[in-house]
């Protein structure tokens, strides 16, 4: 009998969740959500935004069936969160906010390389008591971006990423890390989003334009993006073109790694 108790104790004790584990995570952001549907157990999981499902989050299939929520102090504060996570959603004083209810909050900011992207995985995944998985995640980052600079052109092909509005990204900015991991060199020399470099695209043509949200909501273009003007053309013409999964590179997050690929394979071999 003492043995039976003792084996029904470890039996308990195996399937409580570890100390300090959340039980009741609510997520503000699908970019948040993410992090909370790649490294907690969905019985963790109180509630996701209500942008879960939306064609460009990575982990859409795994958020079918889960709650979603708006990101206001009442919603959330309804379903006894024991930890929220963010990156931009909800109130912008998040931590202050919801710490006068003496509830924790995560807070995911830009990450502006790989390594950055890393550190908040492994951040994420302590936080969500799953320092495992968030182990496994980054070995992976790791050996795929290992092999990505095995494979790289001696010479760097010049790149341009280009957004559904316009934009370019410069040092600063994920997707100037996801070019270089690429092999290619990046033609936006300005740090951050900036409008379309004209002058530099006449200058140093791409040999690959990177584009990306060919397939969702978000394809429209502004009727006076600089890609509509004549020089732009011109370069797309002469460049080859690509599209990047949006999934990929709708958010900041190790997983930009995919779009990495998909341009190194793409590039010209020199």
């Amino acid at each position: 009998m003492r043995i039976f108790a003792c084996a029904f104790a470890l039996v308990l004790m195996l399937a409580l969740p570890a100390a300090g584990e959340p039980r009741r995570v609510v997520s503000l952001d699908y970019c948040a959500d993410q992090f909370v549907l790649a490294l907690a157990d969905h019985g963790q999981i109180a509630a996701l935004s209500h942008n879960a499902l939306r064609d460009d989050s990575y982990y859409r299939a795994r958020a079918v069936g889960l709650r979603q929520v708006r990101p206001t102090i009442e919603e959330t504060l309804a379903l006894h969160p024991d930890l929220v996570v963010r990156t931009w959603g909800g109130p912008w004083d998040a931590s202050a906010a919801y710490g006068r209810f003496h509830v924790p909050v995560l807070q995911l900011g830009e990450a502006v390389d790989f390594a950055q992207a890393r550190a908040q995985l492994l951040q994420a995944a302590r936080a969500l008591g799953h320092d495992d998985r968030g182990a496994a995640l980054a070995h992976d980052l790791d050996v795929r971006l290992a092999h990505l600079r095995a494979a790289a052109p001696r010479s760097p092909p010049p790149v341009m990423y280009l957004s559904a509005g316009g934009a370019t990204p410069g040092p600063g900015v994920l997707m100037d890390a996801v070019i270089r991991a690429a092999g290619g060199h990046n033609i936006a020399a300005a740090s951050g989003w900036t409008v379309l470099p004209l002058e530099r695209l006449a200058q140093t043509p791409p040999a690959l334009v990177a584009l990306a949200f060919l397939d969702t909501g978000r394809t429209r273009m502004n009727a006076w993006s600089p890609s509509r003007h004549p020089a732009f053309r011109a370069a797309l013409a002469r460049a080859r073109t690509i599209a990047l999964p949006a999934p990929a590179v709708s958010c900041e997050a190790w997983y930009a790694v995919d779009a990495a690929e998909v341009i190194a394979a793409a590039l010209p071999r020199t």
